[in-house]
């Protein structure tokens, strides 16, 4: 899943890789949120899983940016 949204994401945000790396940060936040309020471990254990990939997109779109 997460493949496919980035791929759309950095179509609609390539001019503007700030707001596609706050909108990363968001996603990553809004899966912890929900990791947090949810009693299911096997659920909890994919919002974290969610988290960690948007948290390395934002990563990497940093240290793209950073070699321009």
């Amino acid at each position: 899943m997460i493949p496919a949204l980035k791929n759309f994401y950095e179509q609609q945000h390539a001019k503007d890789l700030t707001a596609l790396k706050r909108l990363y940060e968001r996603h990553t936040k809004d899966c912890i949120r929900a990791a947090e309020l949810t009693v299911d471990s096997g659920r909890r254990q994919q919002y974290l899983n969610l988290a960690r990939q948007w948290t390395e997109a934002a990563a990497s779109l940093q240290a793209s940016t950073a070699r321009c």
